[in-house]
């Protein structure tokens, strides 16, 4: 599976692509309360934290510090597009790192890949509300909307900075990063597999990358020492 468009469709590319990191305990970071993701994985024990719904432990990742999770309490940390909403995106980074003692696995999206959303002129259609209104005009979590709305990414980063920074904190908060994953990397129509070879090939990876790939995943082992 190389795509998805939606909750569910997430928690199968998950468990297509990363279940080899899945095992023991694992907790649910903003899996919503409901459990839709044990219908993918078998897990000895499974938790889930949300700020609403009815999770098993129900906190407020901005402003629950430190989480109610003891240190090492989980093998397996799950936390997926979740970090980019945060205002204590740093912190609650390395909170995962602090409840993990196997693995964390984290994705995040390449906000720059929306900037193809304002050159094609199209506007807004889902079920977040009305473009230009409730949501942005062009994209649903940037723009400024007339309305303050209830959800919003805080920080626009491109694929590569994503890449950097959790490359670059492994040293200090103890982890290694064992495996990354680019959503995007291939086209859904012949222009779009053009466009894919001819930026690689004219401008390099980075660009092509940053341009493409909509989603940055990474699994980082902790530490044994950590």
């Amino acid at each position: 599976m190389l795509e998805y468009d939606s909750r569910e469709g997430r928690h199968k590319f998950i468990a297509e692509n990363f279940s080899e990191f899945i095992s023991g305990s694992v907790i649910n970071i903003g899996g919503g309360g409901e459990k839709h993701f044990l219908k993918h994985i078998r897990p000895t024990e499974y938790l889930e934290l949300d700020i609403a719904g009815k999770p098993d432990i129900q906190a407020d990742l901005d402003n629950d510090f430190p989480l109610p999770i003891p240190d090492n309490r989980c093998d397996t940390v799950v936390c997926t597009d979740v970090l980019e909403h945060l205002d204590e995106l740093h912190r609650v980074f390395g909170e995962l790192i602090r409840i993990s003692k196997g693995h964390v696995i984290i994705s995040v999206p390449n906000a720059l890949a929306e900037i193809k959303l304002y050159l094609r002129r199209r506007k807004y259609v889902g079920v977040a509300g009305e473009a230009g209104v409730d949501v942005g005009y062009f994209t649903k979590y940037y723009g400024l909307p007339f309305k303050k709305p209830e959800d919003r990414h805080r920080w626009f980063f491109s694929y590569t900075e994503a890449e950097a920074f959790f490359r670059g904190h492994a040293a200090d908060l103890g982890y290694t990063v064992v495996k990354e994953h680019p959503v995007g990397t291939r086209g859904s129509s012949l222009l779009g597999s053009v466009a894919r070879v001819v930026v690689r090939a004219v401008f390099g990876e980075a660009a092509f990358k940053d341009l493409f790939c909509s989603v940055y995943w990474c699994v980082l082992r902790k530490n044994s020492k950590s």
